[in-house]
């Protein structure tokens, strides 16, 4: 693919990776353990292609819920996906198809390196090798978690869990310096921490994105 010629540090791409194998593993291995099909398994990590999604329809169906619920509760965490899209949408300077392949790649990690650069250009080419990234580690986790689950033992116990809420810190620590960045994300969390008690899973990520709105007020610092 044309204008991959800038390509972020090896250590962000190795941490990224290393993130999403670790992710590949711990969330299929739960995966695996509710379907009991390795191939049921294999097939939603490559089709759904979210840990967190996976993740909250697993909590509701584990709290009770019914398959309706639990698929609901995964495409409300999933629709963050689309914001993503659309703020890497402004960022982009290429053709509609290009684009349309990106909008469909867009996470939460790829799209918080990428967004960081300055030239257009640059913005494509690190989303791109970020993206290739995270499907490696993902691809190749799913398949440890799947066929050597029981060899690994307790994710939680490894301390596997925290691995990836690391990741995302690491990915918007620049952007935190920003007031417009600090803002957001201080008013977001406010939101989250009041609302996830009384509200349905997802709904409160959601909401917060009130904090991302009200930081596009702030001015951008002059160069």
């Amino acid at each position: 693919m044309a204008g991959l010629s800038k390509r972020p540090d090896l250590g962000v791409l190795l941490g990224i990776g290393l993130t999403f194998f670790t992710l590949g593993v711990t969330v299929n291995v739960l995966v695996l353990e509710r379907t009991g099909s390795e191939l049921r398994t294999v097939v939603a990590a490559l089709v759904v292609n979210a840990a967190t999604t996976e993740l909250a329809y697993l909590a509701v169906r584990d709290a009770g819920g019914g398959l309706l619920a639990g698929l609901v509760a995964g495409w409300v965490v999933a629709t963050r996906f689309g914001l993503l899209a659309a703020g890497l949408g402004a960022r982009l300077e290429v053709g509609r198809w290009h684009r349309a392949a990106a909008g469909l790649q867009s996470f939460d990690p790829n799209v918080g390196v990428a967004v960081q650069e300055s030239e257009p250009r640059a913005v494509i080419s690190v989303f791109w090798w970020v993206t290739l990234a995270m499907h490696l580690g993902w691809v190749s986790g799913t398949l440890i978690g799947v066929f050597l689950g029981n060899v690994i033992g307790d994710a939680e116990r490894l301390g596997l869990d925290a691995v990836f809420p690391a990741l995302l810190l690491a990915v918007i620590a620049s952007l935190l310096r920003r007031r417009d960045g600090l803002t957001a994300a201080l008013l977001g969390g406010a939101i989250c921490a009041v609302l996830i008690p009384v509200l349905p899973a997802g709904v409160p990520i959601i909401l917060s994105l009130v904090g991302a709105v009200a930081a596009l007020s702030i001015p951008e610092p002059s160069p």
